[in-house]
């Protein structure tokens, strides 16, 4: 019978000396642990970690990054990697009032328009919830603090949009100690001065907890080559797309008659919450090409199977109509006419395109694109089809089941089709401090 058993109270370099001793050795980790104690772990990961260049034992120990402070832009940075695992500040469920705001630019024209951002979204929070409860009256037998709740969260959804990106957020990074050196090592070359300030920081409390597995040598010609091609490996810019693309826009390279000739079963028996199996990737992928809010794709970034690169957020394509149309009468023309004029201001103001992106609004839609195989495609549109989920984002989702079901009419999608509505259970969707 196996020997189970389990080692959580090491730390990351510990725990990866133990597993990659396994590799050169029959012994018990019982008996390993034992020698780890004793003659530590420090100089083995120096050796054969760093300087060995055994990548794969980094790989076995694992730690946990807090950056706090910085922007909305920043964050979706971090996270642009199939990798990540880690928790974001919500902007449907907090208030970002009082959030302080990153400017890159610096500049007073700069600093007026991030100003008219949040004078709004201050002036608007308390008339859009007395509107909201108007329009969603507390029903019998609901509960009260439940209700206000969903009602809060209602409005956070609708005011989000008009929140800069700018503002300040904070993030959980739970990672191996590869992964943390190779993306910080990208993140060196951003276009972005705040994201690579952001890498060097991660890279200094690493190397103060971590000093033996955070020796890496550069190379001169690997440097020069990320930095040349950072700015296009960090942004999806409109050059990317052509001119007379569709603004929905969807094509495959999987073959219906071969997958129905082969998986016919198992497309078309798999039950509600159970994934396809990963072996499906194999028979291609779906590329959907379509306009979305910022908001919405920060949303969309968080599935990291598949290819969600990173939009440019800028004004060409406009400001999400969702946003507008769920205020009240009064708000509503205020934030018409209070979109036109930043738009305007941002658009003369003598800077970068990267740094206009901290003034730009979470309601800016931006022109985005998926890269999903058959088992990740359904995983997102039916997670992310689902009534909590923000409505412009479901729409997306909508279509991209409709063209699926177009594609591969034997295939089975457990899909919320259902128009989104005002769901109080939204108030149940919170963590509450211990006492």
């Amino acid at each position: 019978m196996a020997d189970i058993f389990i080692v959580d109270d090491q730390g990351p370099e510990a725990t990866a000396m133990l597993q990659a001793l396994y590799s050169r050795s029959a012994e018990s980790a019982r008996t390993h642990l034992e020698m780890v104690k004793k003659r530590g772990s420090a100089k083995f990961m120096e050796s054969y970690y760093v300087g060995y260049g055994h990548a794969s034992i980094g790989d076995c120990g694992a730690t946990t990054l807090f950056v706090e402070g910085l922007s909305i832009i920043a964050c979706k940075a971090v996270q642009d990697n199939p990798l990540y695992s880690g928790q974001e500040s919500s902007t449907r469920y907090i208030d970002f009032s009082k959030q302080a705001i990153i400017d890159p630019i610096a500049t007073g024209e700069s600093k007026a328009i991030l100003d008219q951002w949040m004078d709004f979204y201050l002036a608007a929070l308390a008339p859009l919830e007395a509107y909201l409860k108007e329009q969603f009256p507390l029903g019998e037998g609901e509960n009260e603090r439940v209700w206000d709740n969903a009602i809060k969260a209602r409005g956070f959804d609708i005011l989000r949009g008009f929140l800069p990106a700018g503002i300040t957020s904070q993030l959980a990074w739970s990672t191996n100690l590869r992964q943390a050196a190779d993306k910080l090592h990208l993140m060196r070359h951003h276009p972005l001065a705040e994201v690579r300030e952001i890498a060097e920081g991660c890279l200094d409390e690493l190397r103060k907890s971590y000093p033996s597995s955070f020796g890496h040598k550069d190379y001169p010609d690997t440097e020069s080559y990320l930095a040349k091609t950072a700015f296009k490996t960090n942004y999806l810019d409109s050059s990317f797309f052509a001119a007379d693309e569709a603004d929905l826009s969807f094509s495959t390279s999987v073959d219906n008659a071969q997958l129905e000739a082969q998986e016919l079963d198992v497309i078309k028996s798999r039950p509600a919450r159970t994934n396809l199996p990963r072996y499906l990737d194999g028979y291609g992928q779906y590329t959907c090409t379509f306009d979305l809010d910022y908001g919405s794709y920060r949303d969309l970034q968080r599935h990291r199977n598949g290819i969600c690169r990173i939009p440019l957020l800028n004004g060409e394509r406009g400001f999400h109509d969702w946003y507008l149309n769920e205020l009240p009468d009064g708000l509503r023309a205020q934030a018409s006419a209070l979109v036109e004029a930043q738009y305007s201001a941002i658009d003369t103001l003598d800077a970068s395109a990267h740094d206009k992106q901290y003034l730009y609004p979470l309601g800016a839609k931006v022109r985005c694109q998926t890269v999903y195989t058959l088992p990740q495609m359904i995983y997102v549109i039916e997670l992310r089809s689902q009534n909590t989920v923000h409505s412009t984002l479901r729409d997306i989702m909508h279509w991209m089941h409709h063209e699926m079901v177009k594609q591969h009419p034997h295939l089975t999608l457990h899909t919320d089709l259902e128009t989104s509505k005002f769901d109080v259970k939204r108030g149940t969707q919170t963590i509450t401090k211990c006492v």
